[in-house]
């Protein structure tokens, strides 16, 4: 097997265990009431909800960058730009419950994923300014931002006495084992 076939693989498996990890938390929220997932607090995000949200928002600028192919100025136009589609995609959110979420969720990780299947070099370069790194490594980046923020999730709840739901990558491996 080529070394690109099995960084595909590679990027494949991490980023369907981001995928899993994300649902994991949805389906656990959505056995909690609104009230629970929408109470403020004083954490990373004033809300459970924000959190989620902000991992939804991230993706989908993830997969806009890499499919755009990286941005090659970071201009002060460009910070704008991303400010304003930032706040768009979150009033996307505005008013959903956590189900339909975690349906947004869904059809971007379809999206993103068909990317990557299609994506014929996954160790290309792309630029961030004057910062460069290959596809697999910013698909890594993302996978790595996520299960930071439902860290996140799992401290409010358990700050709002509630426990989380296990997330890490062992549980997924686990659970393919066990399929």
């Amino acid at each position: 097997m080529k070394r690109g076939t099995k960084l595909k693989k590679y990027a494949l498996q991490q980023f369907d265990y981001h995928v899993w990890a994300n649902r994991q938390v949805c389906e656990h929220l959505q056995k909690l009431s609104d009230e629970v997932y929408r109470k403020q607090i004083v954490s990373v995000f004033p809300t459970i909800y924000d959190t989620i949200v902000h991992i939804y928002v991230i993706d989908r600028g993830w997969l806009t960058f890499l499919t755009e192919g990286g941005v090659s100025e970071l201009s002060e136009e460009y910070f704008e730009n991303l400010k304003n589609t930032i706040e768009i995609i979150v009033a996307e959110t505005n008013g959903k419950r956590i189900e339909e979420l975690g349906q947004m969720q869904d059809e971007l990780a379809a999206s993103f994923r068909s990317f990557i299947e299609q994506h014929e070099d996954i160790e290309a370069v792309y630029p961030s300014g004057t910062f460069n790194a290959r596809c697999v490594d910013y698909i890594q980046h993302m996978v790595n931002h996520g299960t930071y923020h439902r860290g996140n999730v799992t401290a409010m709840l358990r700050q709002l006495g509630h426990p989380g739901i296990p997330t890490d990558y062992a549980f997924y491996l686990y659970n393919l084992s066990h399929l």
